[in-house]
């Protein structure tokens, strides 16, 4: 009887070895598919407003080995932020954990993971990222058993950076068809354009999807002359099969005619001259030079509302700078750069084929301006009035001073004029003060100049006077 008892609690405790085995398989069994499931990446569609996208990414549970069973995993892992440079991870807090581990690799240069950072709570701040790039990472919750660390089943997140700023962007014609170009960015897959106009109520429209990162450029077509349009450009990259990531947009403002002027140029006296023929819609032109003709920032020479300008700056002779002339709209608060050409001009010292002087008189009367340039530095620049276009003309050339005066009277056919200085280079043709003038400069030579002599303001001409002498060049161009 007692053989037969011990025989039945044998067979009994096989069973139920037996049993547990078995329903420890199937639980095994479930979890893999279940972690399987999990996996599978979520798309997300790319928004018209070209904000950063805000993806659903992959979550994986139960990843990771040596894991204790008394240690809950993490949920909720996702992002809370994320720019070109950052991500910061957010999740659930699991209760008893004392803190987590967080696990991270750039997927685009990395398959192993490595240790990141360990934190008591439940939000981690990834930084120093490279832009537009995958990276994935993995949470683990940690108790301290027995003064030893403990973690649990580390759960994976698959996220990336925003691409950078498309930088470069900048108009390459704006005559009957519009063209812009932007530098590369290595990361991206592509890029999007977007326009906007007075057609769409200065909304922006998706008008090319660029499929390839090394293509960076864009030609417009579909404008009317004199139209402004505003572009909208987007480095995206795809990660995860359909997961999109935009740069912040970068944007650019043209006018459809607002073209570049084909200018002419000459060099004389260490200065450029330039003119051009106007453009309709500029309200002003800006000039620029540098002396890299690649150079990405030129310096300002200066602005005219006119068709012609002279570099106040004296350059060296026989230097070699390349010029632009940008064509600018300004109204209603709204100002607009066209394009230009770029062209290159060698300083000259020389004018009428005699190099300049040390110290000499300097007449530009199309800009109505006038120099003193002594021991070969500017010491006057002063606007003039020079004889009326057209009909008293001021001789141009080169000349010296043959008489000087002060508190003088100045005689012609119908009148008397009382100066304070005088200064003659040819004939009765000379530099004076003129105290029935009120303002110089600008055009007021072409309806009101003088006889043809160089009207001066007063204490520019009294300067002048005080630091010439007989003999000093007297040019005038």
């Amino acid at each position: 009887m007692k053989r037969t008892k011990r025989l039945t609690a044998v067979l009994l405790s096989v069973l139920t070895a037996f049993s547990a085995f078995t329903m420890l398989g199937v639980s095994a069994a479930q979890t893999d598919e279940s972690v399987a499931a999990q996996a599978d990446e979520q798309s997300v569609a790319a928004q018209a407003d070209v904000q950063p996208v805000a993806a659903t990414e992959a979550t994986e549970s139960n990843v990771g080995t040596g894991a204790s069973d008394e240690i809950g995993q993490v949920t909720g892992l996702t992002k809370n932020t994320t720019n070109v440079n950052n991500i910061n991870l957010i999740w659930n807090k699991v209760s008893g954990a004392n803190g987590y581990v967080i696990y991270g690799c750039n997927a685009d240069s990395d398959t192993e993971f490595t240790k990141l950072a360990e934190v008591t709570t439940n939000t981690y701040n990834h930084t120093g990222l490279v832009q537009g790039s995958p990276y994935h990472y993995k949470v683990a919750a940690y108790k301290i058993v027995n003064g030893e660390k403990v973690e649990g089943e580390p759960t994976l997140y698959k996220t990336a950076t925003q691409p950078s700023k498309v930088t470069g962007l900048g108009r390459v014609r704006s005559s009957d068809t519009i063209e812009i170009s932007w530098n590369r960015n290595e990361k991206a897959t592509g890029y999007k354009v977007f326009r906007a106009s007075a057609a769409t109520n200065n909304q922006y429209e998706l008008v090319k999807l660029i499929d390839s990162g090394t293509v960076t450029r864009y030609i417009d077509t579909n404008i009317s002359d004199g139209g402004i349009y505003t572009y909208k450009v987007v480095a995206f990259r795809v990660n995860y099969t359909s997961c999109w990531y935009h740069s912040p947009g970068s944007v650019l403002t043209c006018m459809s005619g607002l073209c570049a002027p084909n200018f002419n140029f000459s060099t004389q006296l260490y200065r450029v001259s330039l003119n051009w023929k106007k453009n309709k819609y500029a309200t002003r032109y800006d000039i620029y030079y540098s002396t890299d003709k690649n150079a990405v920032k030129y310096t300002p020479a200066g602005s005219t509302t006119g068709n012609s300008f002279v570099t106040n700056t004296r350059f060296a002779n026989g230097a070699r700078l390349y010029f632009r002339v940008y064509p600018i709209y300004k109204k209603n608060g709204v100002t607009i750069t066209g394009t230009a050409h770029t062209k290159l001009v060698t300083i000259s010292n020389k004018i009428y084929g005699v190099a300049a002087p040390t110290t000499y008189v300097e007449i530009d009367i199309a800009q109505q301006r006038m120099w003193l340039v002594k021991n070969g530095k500017v010491i006057v620049d002063t606007p003039v009035v020079t004889g009326t276009k057209g009909y008293n003309d001021t001789p141009k050339g080169y000349y010296t001073m043959y008489s000087r005066a002060m508190d003088t009277v100045l005689y012609g056919v119908d009148y008397a004029s009382p100066v304070d200085y005088w200064m003659g280079f040819k004939g009765g043709y000379g530099i004076h003060d003129a105290s029935w003038r009120s303002s110089y400069g600008g055009n007021i030579y072409t309806y009101n100049g003088s006889h043809g002599c160089v009207n001066t303001p007063y204490n520019a001409v009294k300067t002048i006077y005080n630091n010439t002498a007989y003999g000093t060049p007297v040019i005038l161009y």
